[in-house]
């Protein structure tokens, strides 16, 4: 069985100490995200507002953990900082969905609910860690934001792009100066999974600080949205669905159906309905490891069919590279689910598989950090050199790879693991 110190370890090692200081942008605020496999900066290290939040939120929750490092202290401060300086829109409300470096926003005229909502969830965290009213007020703004403009009080749920003016983008008002697709590939006027995980635990973690009517109203629907609309009793989901939640369909993807249980099993504790989210965090969980596990190798796939065949026409259907972010997810469910059913060993079972797989094809002994995808399906020659592996495979950061998902998953599992050793401890002998 793992241990804390195990975890503790390799998140001082892998997490901490490899993006505290560095990831400062001590010249125009916020953080870099753009470094190699060797950890050395690349450009253009455009500020995404999913990343600027994300990286403030772990920082917040490593600096409750270990309130004496001064590095994430000061991570914590300028997070917070930039969040209500240059990304928060101080005409129309909201948050920009990306800057340059410099500060000036590129995608000017939308916004976008799946960053919000992690905004939200960081300026909730950097209240938590060192008791900064303003960014508890800034939290509640940016709720307020994305309950009066994205919600859709006709058939529930949210919409992830936006105008400017909180004007929801949709196919019949899409114009030159609007992508077809919006900051998360989603189709204009659809309703995505990934903001509906996301709202999830921000809306969770918000109600535990504020807990206002409106919080648990619409902590409620989103629980309803991901268990009933957009979870399927086998355990696959729907990625997107049109406004009145008829599905649209897609690939299931495996990371979000294993953050979905964790984040179901969480939201239950306040919902009292942890029956209807043990059933179906199960079910997910389940479906992953039947269709998204790779039984030779290990580890979970990006993304797959949602029930066999898995191979049309003598093509595998499988999206089979190994994200990091994804095997990071399925820790923290398969380690939760064992917590909240512990008589079914068989999720003890595969946490600990899980585990060995992350040390053993995602850990960089070498330079330090997590690579973004195993390199274990790459030639030979490209995981010896890793200047001669594609980046997207090495990259130690990037506007999508943040110290978040091995972080916060790193946090939990050392958490849930010394309370365990704990009760084990004060066990009567005999």
């Amino acid at each position: 069985m793992p241990v804390s110190s195990e975890f503790e370890a390799i998140l001082g090692h892998h997490v901490i100490n490899v993006w505290f200081p560095r990831s400062l942008d001590r010249e125009y605020g916020g953080f870099l995200c753009d470094f190699d496999y060797g950890w050395r900066p690349c450009s253009p290290n455009e500020k995404l507002l999913e990343f600027q939040a994300r990286h403030t939120w772990f920082a917040a929750e490593a600096s409750q953990a270990y309130p004496k490092d001064e590095r994430l202290r000061e991570a914590v401060e300028r997070g917070f900082s930039y969040l209500r300086g240059a990304l928060w829109d101080k005409v129309a409300g909201g948050w920009f969905s990306r800057l340059d470096r410099a500060g000036k926003p590129i995608e000017e005229p939308t916004k976008h609910t799946h960053g919000c909502a992690y905004a939200i969830l960081a300026c909730v965290a950097v209240y938590k860690a060192i008791g900064e009213e303003a960014a508890l007020h800034l939290a509640q703004e940016g709720f307020d934001w994305i309950y009066r403009y994205a919600r859709d009080s006709q058939h529930g749920g949210y919409f992830g792009d936006l105008r400017r003016d909180g004007t929801v983008i949709s196919d019949g008002n899409v114009n030159g100066q609007i992508r077809r697709k919006g900051t998360i590939d989603t189709p204009p006027g659809c309703k995505d999974i990934s903001v509906h995980s996301g709202l999830l635990e921000t809306f969770t973690y918000l109600y535990r600080t504020w807990p206002d009517t409106r919080v648990a109203d619409q902590l409620a629907e989103i629980f309803d949205i991901v268990c009933n609309r957009m979870a399927l009793p086998l355990g696959a989901h729907h990625q997107y669905c049109l406004r009145d939640w008829t599905p649209v369909p897609h690939l299931t993807r495996f990371g979000h159906q294993l953050y979905n249980a964790f984040r179901l099993l969480g939201a239950a504790q306040l919902l009292g309905s942890k029956e209807k989210a043990l059933v179906t965090a199960r079910a997910l969980a389940d479906h992953a490891l039947r269709y998204g596990w790779d039984r030779q190798r290990g580890g979970f796939y990006f993304a797959g069919p949602g029930l066999e065949p898995l191979f049309l026409q003598g093509r595998n259907l499988m999206v089979r590279k190994k994200l990091l972010w994804v095997q990071m997810g399925a820790l923290k469910a398969l380690l939760a689910l064992d917590g909240i059913a512990p008589d079914e060993e068989r999720y003890l079972y595969w946490f600990k598989t899980q585990w060995r797989y992350i040390q053993d094809q995602l850990v960089d002994t070498t330079y330090g950090g997590f690579h973004t995808a195993s390199l274990e399906a790459l030639p030979w020659w490209q995981r010896r050199g890793r200047s001669l592996a594609p980046a997207s495979f090495t990259r130690k950061g990037s506007q999508w790879k943040d110290s978040s998902p091995d972080g916060l998953a790193l946090l939990y599992c050392m958490s849930s693991l010394k309370d365990r050793e704990l009760a084990q401890n004060r066990l009567p002998l005999g």
